[in-house]
């Protein structure tokens, strides 16, 4: 699985999992770990997110699209194993540039 990495930037901070929009937390200036690249999280663009990462989704999701658009790193689609690694981190840094998500 490769993950479609957005932008060029190189960010670290707070990590915060979404799994719908009942359960969301303080996401300001964080970066959010969700399943799906779908429109169904487009209100996490109001948010004033840091980043993206997500378990499935590719190049032409929605969610890489929107970031895109919006100059948001992302990391669109980097898989089940990954997703779960991530899953139970407090901070990551994620480096577009060099394709590479980190913990901290």
């Amino acid at each position: 699985i490769k993950a479609n990495f957005v932008t060029e930037k190189n960010i670290s901070g707070a990590l915060v999992i979404i799994e719908n929009e009942k359960n969301i937390s303080n996401c300001n200036n964080k970066i959010v770990l969700i399943e799906n690249a779908d429109p169904g999280y487009e209100f996490l663009f109001t948010k004033n997110i840091k980043g993206i990462i997500t378990k499935y989704g590719g190049v032409n999701s929605h969610m890489s699209i929107r970031c895109s658009e919006l100059n948001i790193p992302a990391a669109i689609g980097i898989g089940e194993k990954k997703f779960l690694k991530f899953k139970d981190q407090k901070f990551i840094n994620l480096n577009c540039k060099l394709n590479s998500i980190n913990t901290l």
